[in-house]
């Protein structure tokens, strides 16, 4: 089965279609702003990044605006999106509400994803457990509340000055402009900075009480197969609160790799293939985390499919997987490493000297099966696996518990 993708006229493998994300649109406000992203996705599996290549059109202009890949409310009611790219289009539904509304700026909801987005609340930083540099933080902003009392009581007048907001010291240390041992975290101008002004400027108000909580992310795309080293993607995050709300939370979010000699991930939400082989993209807002997965193969990888024998449905899902990375199954192995190989995943030891003989001696063809089921009734797979899933869930044993 060959997996190299048919080409349509002029050397390029065939689209077979494009996605928009998010799926649906919700403007709940004059600030709100949506990301969008188009993804292309051709025969042989592989997916571009089409955003700045695709036609975005509004049925109602008067409703929505689209300014690069941000789409801004312009007036109250619904509406439809269409993305255009080659000859394959998608149309997603938009809903406008409070477009006149400007909300006040919120501690919990605005400031505290600053802090997070900067690293300022991380344990190396002043999320310590005793600050840094005689300021403290609470842990990736657990307790909003005591940071607020920190940030305007504590010290009062010196870390924020409403008179000169530009030089309260919050503003003159995460700049650096004052030097700071975390050097600049935000840049001047930059939003930001335009959300510390403004809530400055605000008079450094709290919550007037209690702020609706995310409680779920979203990550688009969810998944990814990038053709080449310096492909990229770009990333568009969601937060949905516990009122029903939506937000676009890209610019606040933490974008992380578990595998930068794949696939690296900037700040802004772009993940860039480097060297064949999966990453997983995390996105972290508050409490949430959530990733994207990315396959990462040579440009131009020519891949044909050795069809495997298929005994059960582990195998079908480990085929769709190889498929993906362009992976053919591992020959049959011999009986010899098979009986060495099972002996040691299921129980963790060798086979004995007759445990050897046995087995090599015999022709019955089911004979591999039967040996993992007699392996999985032994006291040695379950005194290991005990072990394993004691160290993972770190489970500590004490004259109490045992």
């Amino acid at each position: 089965m060959a997996v190299t993708a048919p080409l349509a006229s002029g050397g390029e493998p065939t689209l077979v279609g494009i996605a928009v994300y998010p799926p649906q649109i919700h403007l709940s406000s004059a600030q709100d702003r949506q990301t969008l992203v188009v993804q292309a996705t051709y025969a042989d599996g592989i997916t571009r990044d089409v955003t700045s290549k695709s036609t975005i059109s509004i049925a109602q202009p008067e409703r929505a605006a689209v300014e690069g890949c941000l789409i801004k409310p312009l007036a109250n009611g619904d509406t439809a999106l269409t993305a255009a790219f080659a000859d394959r289009s998608v149309t997603v539904p938009v809903h406008v509400e409070r477009a006149e509304e400007m909300v006040p700026i919120s501690f919990k909801l605005d400031v505290m994803p600053v802090f997070m987005k900067a690293g300022c609340n991380t344990g190396s930083c002043h999320g310590a457990a005793r600050g840094k540099d005689g300021f403290r933080l609470s842990l990736f902003g657990f307790d909003p509340d005591g940071d607020y009392h920190r940030l305007t009581r504590e010290i009062s007048g010196r870390r924020i000055n409403l008179a000169l907001v530009e030089e309260s010291l919050l503003i003159e240390k995460t700049t650096n402009v004052v030097p700071h041992s975390g050097g600049a975290k935000i840049k001047k101008g930059d939003e930001h900075y335009a959300t510390l002004i403004r809530w400055l400027e605000a008079g450094a108000p709290a919550d007037p009480g209690p702020v609706p909580a995310a409680v779920t992310l979203e990550i688009f795309p969810p998944t990814g197969v990038l053709d080449g080293e310096g492909e990229s993607q770009k990333l568009s995050v969601r937060a949905k609160y516990a009122d029903g709300t939506d937000r676009d939370v890209t610019n606040l979010a933490v974008f992380m790799t578990n595998n930068d000699n794949s696939a690296t991930v900037s700040q802004d939400g772009v993940v860039t293939a480097t060297n064949r082989g999966e990453a997983l993209i995390l996105a972290r807002f508050e409490t949430h985390t959530i990733g994207s997965q990315f396959i990462v193969l040579p440009q131009g990888l020519a891949f044909e499919w050795k069809n495997a024998p298929v005994k059960n449905y582990v195998d079908e899902f480990t085929d769709r997987k190889l498929m993906r990375l362009r992976i053919n199954p591992s020959d049959l192995c011999t009986d010899e490493e098979f009986l060495r190989r099972v002996h040691l995943d299921i129980c963790g030891t060798l086979p004995s000297s007759d445990e050897y003989r046995t087995f090599m001696e015999g022709v019955d063809p089911a004979k591999r099966e039967h040996l993992v089921d007699s392996l999985l009734q032994r006291k040695e797979f379950v005194e290991m696996w005990v072990m394993k899933w004691s160290e993972l869930l770190m489970i500590r044993t004490s004259p109490q518990i045992t």
